[in-house]
């Protein structure tokens, strides 16, 4: 009889325990991106909620509340540099939901919490009593001081919130801590990177570069993603960079047809055609996205002169011409060891698998193995000498 009386006094304790572990939060959390992991570059004013009207879209908060009452919640938005050291901290001042007949569900944007417009019950807005970059991230402080962004990296968005739920059958109060079921992974990579490859030397250097064909093919190094090719007649030999970007260039490609490409060819229609003996000035666009807009960042601007093949000094002077300077960009410092060690030899062609190709067209073969390692099993060097 005890036996009996104990072990249904086991059952009621161990049914009681296991409801209060596998009871669900009164309340759960999501965050979800509204543009902050598109962003190539992040400023950090758009964490100081204090600034009011300041930010940008970033996320959106997703809260859905049973049917009782919420009191003293206050929610906490953290950034976390490589899942490890906490960048930046929002915490809201204490706010209350009131119970509702039914389960509901709300969406809180990152502006109406830095202008605390949003509200539960129409009558009491969320605001702000911190919005802080901690100081355990002081050793990317000069990073974030020099530029006003984040500095490049892997970050993580998260939020919880605290409160005191109120049951709507018992009355009973009970503290609770709700983290987000889904938080989000940004990637901050600052793009800055812009450098032309050729054909050209920077503007009024002192030095010329001739090429020979009525449709170069511009090549350049960058990390935006997103570019747009201008060119420009060079209508002095005097001409300033600011002369350039205040003329209007005689051709400029679609964003969009280049779509994240390192190079594109003159066109031989819908331009105005290169003439022989006119030097020309190109330079890169790079469009940057960033939480506060997009940013434009110009590369140098180079220039070439268009020669009369027929008019050149030989095939092999072009050729060695066009091959150093690939040299030089493919192999930066390394570069003049290898033209010392190629003076003497005549270039006449370059071949491979068989067919004859342009320096330019060597330099397209190459770019299509970036970022990839391959082997060669034969290479063959032919001398006229």
């Amino acid at each position: 009889m005890n036996q009996t009386k104990y072990l249904k006094k086991f059952i009621l304790v161990l049914i009681i325990f296991s409801t209060q572990i596998f009871a669900q939060d009164p309340v759960t959390l999501r965050l979800d991106d509204n543009g902050i992991a598109s962003y190539q570059s992040i400023f950090i004013a758009d964490f100081d909620f204090l600034q009011v009207g300041a930010v940008e879209d970033l996320f959106d908060i997703i809260l859905t509340k049973e049917k009782g009452e919420v009191r003293e919640a206050t929610f906490t938005i953290t950034l976390i540099q490589n899942n490890a050291e906490v960048l930046a901290t929002i915490i809201t001042n204490k706010f209350d939901i009131p119970a509702s007949e039914t389960p509901h569900t709300w969406t809180i944007s990152n502006k109406e919490l830095a202008n605390e417009s949003f509200s539960f019950d129409g009558v009491s807005n969320i605001s702000i009593s911190e919005s802080k970059l901690e100081d355990t991230a002081s050793d990317l402080q000069d990073k974030i001081l020099a530029s006003s962004q984040i500095p490049v990296g892997l970050y993580t968005l998260t939020s919880r919130m605290t409160y005191t739920y109120i049951d709507p059958v018992s009355n009973q109060p009970t503290d609770y801590t709700t983290n987000t079921s889904a938080d989000i992974n940004i990637v901050v990579s600052n793009p800055t990177l812009i450098n032309l490859i050729t054909p050209g030397v920077l503007l009024n250097s002192g030095f010329s570069y001739d090429v020979y064909s009525e449709q170069p093919i511009l090549q350049w190094n960058g990390n935006s993603g997103d570019y747009e090719v201008l060119v420009f007649k060079k209508e002095s030999e005097f001409s300033s960079v600011e002369d350039i970007l205040n003329s209007e260039p005689i051709w400029s490609d679609n964003r969009e047809e280049i779509n994240g490409a390192l190079s594109i060819q003159y066109p031989d229609i819908d331009a105005l055609p290169l003439e022989y003996g006119k030097t020309y000035v190109w330079m890169v666009r790079s469009f940057i996205n960033t939480s506060s807009g997009e940013n434009v960042i110009n590369s140098e601007p180079w220039e070439f002169t268009l020669m009369d093949p027929s008019k050149a000094q030989g095939v092999e002077n072009m050729a060695k011409q066009e091959l150093e300077q690939l040299l030089r960009q493919l192999l930066g410092d390394n570069a003049e060891a290898v033209i010392r060690d190629l003076d003497g030899f005549a270039i006449s062609s370059m071949r491979i698998n068989g067919s004859t190709i342009s320096t330019q067209e060597l330099y397209q073969f190459i770019e299509k193995y970036r970022d990839q390692e391959r082997q060669i099993y034969d290479l063959l060097i032919r001398s006229s000498n």
